[in-house]
């Protein structure tokens, strides 16, 4: 039967009653339904209407099949890919006087008289959008959609509940925030006023952007209900790959970023970041990751286009009739999404319609459902231990001891120091600084500038850190009990809370990020079940980009070499335990790809470290700036300690065999791609406590790390071994017949009981065993009440000592600081300089009864104080305890110019009477051209006077000299101090053998400061600008990767 358009001439009056309408529908095929559309447009009682269908497949079948039902309909071919706002701004190429655009989904039949209805309104009140009651298709007495109210942050929020019966109860005209583009009718010079629809935003989310930029032009927004439009839903390619929640919140933020003014912006954008960063951390705890991609990957995709972000904010401005205060009262109050959130979820309807109920629902029922909640228990059970045990470590702060210094530097100053050339800690020296103060200040920036906040999550928000990786290395093995029994395993391993009871910062880190690095290494080499190798893929595995993955790899390596310089051998230990594993499990290990990838990530992360390493390990190549000091000697455990992950004698405890007995079900059980991982992982744990015993018993006579760090990749093979052991009890204990494996699980039971009960007890401390006094606060208490004008000189074992510093007699550690508190910067070696050799030959002199004058020989160094320390702790905290041999102490009290000074138990300050400052004003003569030897044994030595110094953190120095003084820095000769005096140069000798000392012969006022060359900074500029192309680029490359659905 075929319909038609009625095209009578109207009268004047019937033109002003009914101004003519384009009604706008995009079309992919012409499904059956699409007969029932189009039927519902043709017997519409509006008299002055034209249909218009936009369509994205061939032409003209759609054209053939439209012209059936509707002869005189235009049918004008788009393009599929440019989605639907941006193929319904074809309505501008149309030649058409219409006063409105009806713009419809194809899957939507009108009531006979919906179109009147709405042009009517629209004409009564003055509307610029008018929309209509939308119900289901197929049982019309089910609500869809009345419009929506909308929160500051763009989050919908639906005037009906999920399968609300229509009952008439929301018949009455009402002004919204927004209606759907499901019908929209809008009039036509404002949708022209507006630019149309968004056309970065395509699909998902154009609506709320037209909505929005109508009410900041001043227009109503309206529902009419008495309108009716019955709505299929169909899934369109979007919903169906599982885009459409990544395209929401993409364009949900491109809305908030570019619809406020500047000064609401200011206000709203942190608040919408920080929910971001809430959402991400709740998916991350049901271990949805695809979620993490989408909440991040919606900053990134946005931030990525800063030129069409501020084009789109201009055009935005130039409609802008309404002040943001008078938006914000047309929107919902608060947080709709934390209001959801606790909202009562009893409909048990699981509509994917991207609304804030529906997204929290489908959060909870992830918590719930099935076997998922094992998760939810672990998830549970675990941050409610997590926060317990460490809640003294987080109302109060993470002890100062042993590596974990304070973070005592700014953001500014973090930077300064990266870019600058002159290493500010021990007595100084002229070289790159670390990488890890530039990443640092990037961090703090994250962190809003609270550096005590970023301390806190880089040391005990390791733990966490690490558990998740685990977590998320198991999800490609599509079982929550063997996911929780891997993070399980992992958050009760005692290396972390060994490190932190220890101050081995190096391990918490290890623990923190090896983790992610296998998901890495995995994802590389292919392996099953992240790829086809050796085994089938998982679900919800990224497909392999090796760009990506190399990208990856490149930044978490030059992060780890960063902060951890031995990262680079447990890099190698855990690459050739997935090779050797895989050769001995007779699984193939991906190894070309695998290599391949890990070089060019390698060749990454070398080059994002590259001055810094060129410095510390090419010009002055050292095992010491791997490993540090720490002799072999000070391990106290035995092979049944190591083998139970103990770093230290843990007696005859029982509980850490259970780490053994889970790991060894695997071996007996598993098969696939579980058997291939258990003998990787087991690899990994063998070699971490081989090394530590061959450590222990002296058998290579060099110095390893801290038994944590050793034991770093051993507590994660353990993990993943257990993590299989249940794997196999689950899937694979099944295909053997009846015999005496069937009691293993019963054994497994009892050895995961001996693994976790040892945390529970752990966590009623509050701070798990971290000591409660610490050395800063002893000795900074000292600095504060006595005269203290320079470095310090510390003798311990490494372990006890912040900063690294030089071998020294039996066990010991020279290192020296520019306080008597450890400081941020004393947490890095500095590299050989000339002082150090001078140091370590000072302190042998007075070891060997070679002198009585210690501090003369010390003072050209800017020593006042040596402090002897063999306590990791004040008393009345337990710590790590490493005597001083006697020999030191007893020099160092014969020494005349000596003051002893009893800090604390163990720890023993020694007040230098014959110091020097830093930077002082000497009689001509004193320290230039002159000898160490003759310096010191000057019959009557002058301490000269302190240069007044000020900036921070490389001090500068500003004064009066006289002509007959000299000025003598205690820092290594270099090119980069310079010093003027009423503005003229003077230039800088050699003094005391080592140090700088200018002769100016001239009276005046001098400021002595230091230069870093601009070619420094130019490289440390393009280093940093080769940290933020990568990181863009992986951010890129992450948000753009499809997770296939399988």
């Amino acid at each position: 039967m075929e319909h038609s358009i009625s095209t009578e001439a109207n009268s004047a009056e019937n033109a002003v009653a009914f101004p003519p309408v384009d009604i706008v529908v995009v079309a992919h095929n012409p499904d059956e339904w699409f007969g029932d559309v189009l039927n519902s447009f043709a017997i519409q009682d509006y008299p002055d209407f034209n249909v218009v269908v936009l369509t994205t497949g061939e032409e003209s079948q759609m054209r053939n099949f439209v012209h059936e039902y509707m002869p005189q309909a235009q049918i004008r071919a788009v393009e599929p890919d440019h989605g639907y706002g941006r193929n319904l701004n074809s309505v501008f190429a149309l030649d058409t006087n219409s006063a409105f655009f009806l713009f419809c989904h194809h899957d939507v039949a009108l009531a006979p008289d919906a179109l009147r209805l709405m042009v009517e309104e629209s004409l009564r009140s003055n509307a610029g959008v008018v929309g209509p009651k939308i119900v289901n298709w197929d049982r019309p007495d089910e609500l869809l959609d009345i419009g929506y109210s909308v929160d500051k942050l763009g989050f919908l929020v639906s005037r009906i509940e999920p399968g609300e019966l229509d009952q008439e109860q929301h018949d009455s005209v009402s002004d919204v925030f927004m209606v759907s583009s499901t019908v929209a009718l809008v009039r036509s010079d404002l949708f022209q006023a507006l630019s149309g629809f968004d056309e970065e935003i395509g699909m998902v989310g154009e609506d709320l952007d037209l909505c929005w930029k109508a009410h900041l032009a001043g227009a109503r927004v309206l529902n009419v209900p008495l309108a009716l439009a019955r709505h299929r839903e169909e899934k369109g390619k979007y919903r169906t790959d599982g885009e459409e929640e990544k395209y929401r919140e993409r364009h949900r933020l491109r809305v908030v970023l570019s619809s406020y003014g500047l000064l609401h912006s200011l206000a709203i954008l942190p608040q919408a970041f920080f929910l971001s960063i809430i959402r991400a951390f709740g998916s991350l705890l049901v271990g949805d990751l695809a979620r993490v991609r989408v909440l991040l990957g919606s900053w990134a995709w946005n931030l990525l286009r800063p030129r069409s972000l501020l084009a789109r904010r201009k055009r935005v401005k130039a409609v802008r009739r309404l002040p943001d205060g008078e938006i914000r009262s047309l929107q919902s109050q608060g947080f709709a999404i934390l209001k959801s959130f606790f909202k009562d979820q009893t409909n048990a309807q699981n509509r994917a319609s991207g609304m804030v109920q529906d997204r929290f629902k489908r959060f909870i029922e992830a918590m719930r459902e099935g076997p998922s909640r094992a998760s939810a228990v672990f998830i549970g059970l675990s941050t409610l231990v997590f926060f317990f045990g460490s809640r003294h470590l987080i109302t109060r702060k993470v002890p100062v001891v042993g590596e974990l210094v304070p973070f005592d530097l700014s953001i500014g100053e973090c930077f300064s120091l990266w870019f600058s050339n002159w290493w500010a800690s021990g007595i100084g020296n002229e070289s790159t600084n670390p990488t890890a103060l530039g990443i640092t200040g990037l961090l703090g920036v994250f962190s809003f500038g609270s550096m005590g906040l970023l301390r806190l999550i880089l040391t005990l928000g390791m733990l966490p850190i690490g558990v998740a990786g685990v977590w998320c290395f198991l999800k490609p093995f599509n079982s929550p009990w063997i996911r929780v029994a891997g993070a399980s395993i992992y958050f009760a391993s005692p290396v972390p809370y060994s490190a932190l009871r220890s101050g081995s910062w190096s391990a918490l880190i290890l623990y923190g990020t090896l983790p992610w690095l296998l998901v890495y290494l995995s994802q590389a080499g292919r392996l099953s079940p992240f790829g086809p190798v050796g085994g089938p893929r998982g679900r919800n595995v990224l497909p392999s980009n090796w760009l990506r993955e190399a990208s990856g790899l490149g930044i978490l390596i030059g992060f780890m070499i960063a902060f951890v310089p031995f990262a680079g051998i447990e890099i190698l230990v855990i690459v050739s335990a997935i090779f050797i594993g895989s050769l001995l499990s007779g699984w193939p290990s991906g190894t070309f790809r695998l290599v391949s990838v890990l070089s060019l990530g390698a060749i990454i992360a070398v080059a994002l470290n590259l001055p810094w390493l060129i410095d510390s390990v090419v010009f002055d190549p050292s095992w010491k700036w791997f490993v540090g000091t720490r002799p072999t000697s000070s391990i106290s455990g035995g092979l049944s300690d190591f083998l139970r992950l103990e770093s230290h004698s843990a007696g005859k405890s029982i509980f850490g065999w259970g780490f053994l007995a889970m790991a060894i079900v695997p071996l007996l059980l598993a098969k696939g791609e579980r058997w291939a991982w258990a003998i990787r992982s087991w690899v990994m744990y063998l070699v971490g406590v081989s090394v530590l015993w061959i450590d222990k018993n002296e058998l290579f006579d060099m110095p390893l790390p801290r038994p944590e760090i050793l034991l770093a990749p051993a507590s994660l093979g353990l993990a993943v071994a257990g993590a299989m052991g249940v794997g196999a009890l689950q899937r694979d204990l099944q295909t053997y017949r009846f015999g005496w494996r069937q009691l293993v699980p019963v054994s497994a039971l009892v050895a995961f009981a001996l693994v976790v009960l040892p945390v529970f007890g752990n966590s009623f401390s509050g701070d798990w065993g971290m000591p409660n006094d610490e050395l800063n606060q002893v000795l900074g208490l000292q600095e504060n009440e006595m005269d203290y004008n320079g470095r310090v000189l510390w003798v311990g074992h490494d372990d006890l000592l912040a900063a690294s510093g030089e071998s020294f007699g039996e066990g010991l550690t020279l290192s020296v600081t520019a306080d008597l508190e450890s400081s941020f910067l004393d947490r890095w070696d500095s590299g050989q300089d000339v002082g150090e050799p001078l140091l370590e030959e000072v302190m042998n002199l007075a070891i060997n009864g070679g002198t009585a004058k210690l501090g003369r020989l010390l003072a050209p160094f800017g020593v006042s104080d040596i402090v002897l320390v063999s306590r990791s702790s004040p008393l009345p905290s337990k710590g790590q305890i490493e005597t001083i041999p006697s020999s030191v102490e007893s020099a160092l009290g014969r020494q005349l110019d000596l003051i002893r000074i009893e800090a604390s138990p163990g720890i023993v300050r020694y007040k230098n009477v014959s110091a020097i400052p830093v930077a002082a004003i000497l009689p001509n003569g004193q320290t230039v051209g002159r000898t160490l030897r003759s310096f010191a044994s000057d019959p009557s030595p002058d301490s000269g006077i302190e240069a007044p110094s000020y900036g921070s953190p490389i001090s500068s120095f500003e004064g009066f000299v006289e002509d007959s003084s000299e000025i003598f820095l205690a820092a290594p000769f270099g090119s980069s101090w310079e010093l003027s005096v009423d503005g003229v140069e003077v230039k800088q000798q050699v003094a005391l053998e080592w140090g700088m000392g200018f002769d100016p012969n001239i009276s005046g006022d001098f400021k002595l400061s230091h230069q870093t060359p601009s070619g420094h900074k130019t490289v440390i500029s393009l280093q940093a600008l080769l940290w933020i192309l990568i990181l863009l680029g992986y951010l890129r490359l992450s948000v753009g990767a499809e997770r296939p659905m399988l």
